[in-house]
């Protein structure tokens, strides 16, 4: 049972590590897109399915975008593994179960990723265009109850906004890392990079569950946009190059972090959580 348990850690290790790498892409290619355009190199504030638009045009894109698609899955499998598994050892009273569907809804989140990378590689730009978040939101508001939906997803949007910026202030992320297996790791590079790109990642997760409430609120779904309509938020407020600026380069740190999880990140044995 042990040989067993181990096997499956490395199994989960490697899908999370390989997970981690894919987003880590993600968020630096739209750091590096919001940071383009505060400085006013040609850039554009972008979401994470228009930087995956993006990536299918640049030189071996298409095998970019294959290998991202792989990350991205197995990143999925990873957190449907926490959900079932509860591989964070979150228990089973309700906070434990709220966790672990917030594991699962993550999991959802980047499985649609994962589509768009697949059927951009085997079908043209074109036909892979969708009608952007704000479709989405009219379709949700036009069920019965869409608009307390949307009002929720916004709501959670927003409590994981301000536990990204709670995690950034009291580092609860370091439990996760396994240091002990790596010789002198830097330390203070890590957690600077840690602690400025949760805090980024918090601030636009607040962005947009503000503007996803917001849509709920006044019944307009056009409101209701991700993660460019959030950047785009802060370029048009007073000083908002420099909003952007400060928030680009943290959302690129949130990239480091992805790549530190990649090669630090600690997974527990399904059953017994050592």
């Amino acid at each position: 049972m042990k040989t067993k348990h181990v096997s499956l850690r490395e199994w989960l290790q490697h899908t999370a590590s390989a997970g981690y790498v894919a987003k880590g892409i993600i968020y630096l290619t739209i750091g590096w897109l919001a940071l383009l355009t505060t400085i006013g190199l040609g850039g554009s504030e972008s979401g994470a399915s228009d930087v995956i638009r993006k990536i299918a045009l640049w030189p071996f894109g298409r095998v970019l975008l294959a290998l991202m698609g792989v990350g991205l899955t197995a990143y999925v499998l990873w957190r449907l593994a926490q959900a079932v598994w509860d591989t964070e050892r979150k228990g089973n009273d309700w906070k434990g179960w709220l966790q672990r569907l917030g594991f699962a809804i993550s999991g959802s989140l980047y499985a649609t990723l994962a589509w768009q990378c697949t059927t951009l590689i085997f079908q043209s730009l074109s036909q892979s265009q969708s009608g952007g978040s704000s479709q989405g939101t009219e379709r949700l508001m036009g069920v019965p109850g869409g608009r307390w939906l949307v009002l929720v997803v916004g709501l959670i949007f927003i409590g994981v906004g301000i536990h990204q910026l709670i995690r950034a202030w009291k580092r609860s992320y370091r439990k996760n890392w396994h240091l002990q297996s790596r010789p002198n790791p830097p330390l203070p590079l890590l957690e600077g990079i840690a602690r400025l790109g949760l805090a980024a990642r918090g601030i636009t997760f607040l962005l947009i569950g503000g503007l996803l409430s917001l849509a709920a609120w006044r019944l307009s779904p056009s409101d209701a946009q991700g993660l460019s309509a959030a950047l785009n938020l802060l370029a048009h407020q007073p000083f908002g190059d420099w909003l952007l600026g400060a928030v680009a380069v943290g959302l690129i740190a949130y990239g480091g972090y992805c790549f530190i999880n990649a090669g630090y990140r600690r997974v527990r044995n399904p059953k017994n959580g050592s």
